[in-house]
């Protein structure tokens, strides 16, 4: 016999959780209750018959809002383990809203040849290009332009390590 979920069934499975899909998703330590396989699929295919019955414009909404808040949290994290370029969060957001890189490129003009470059971090965006991606995700190019010189600071850093630790204020007041 196949179980019809909805919010109330969810709810009813944990006790005292609010956001029970997003405790199951990211794991609670603190729960005791171990869902089933059985109980995952089942909310896995609720959850998609969701999704589908949603519009395209809010699956888009919702793909740039995840977007949005990946380069604001990129920007907030102080210490990346990694440097993450400008050139694949839109890549990411690309594939998400099923759009061609060559299509992107042209559309922003870039030439087809020198995407990648964009995208692997070889090459940095200009100012012209951050204000078009700016209108077309309501993104601040500010905030593009951000993300493009933290990575910047943090090679930097990286490759130059120590070689600034020498300057001083006390040291500049007594020369």
């Amino acid at each position: 016999m196949k179980t019809e979920w909805s919010n109330k069934n969810l709810y009813r499975m944990k006790k005292n959780k609010i956001d029970i899909e997003f405790d199951d998703i990211i794991g609670d330590p603190n729960d005791k209750h171990q869902l089933t396989k059985k109980e995952h699929d089942e909310i896995r295919a609720y959850r998609l018959r969701l999704y589908n019955e949603r519009s395209q414009e809010d699956k888009i909404k919702d793909i740039l809002l995840g977007f949005r808040f990946s380069l604001f949290h990129y920007l907030e994290t102080e210490n990346p383990k990694e440097i993450i370029q400008l050139g694949e969060f839109l890549y990411k957001l690309l594939d998400q809203i099923k759009v061609r890189k060559g299509a992107f490129a042209e559309y922003i003009g870039i030439s087809s040849q020198n995407i990648n470059k964009y995208f692997n971090g070889d090459r940095k965006f200009a100012i012209e290009h951050l204000l078009k991606l700016e209108k077309l995700f309501d993104v601040p190019a500010e905030t593009l332009l951000e993300i493009q010189l933290k990575n910047e600071l943090i090679q930097m850093k990286q490759s130059h390590k120590g070689e600034y630790d020498n300057y001083k204020l006390e040291d500049l007041l007594t020369a």
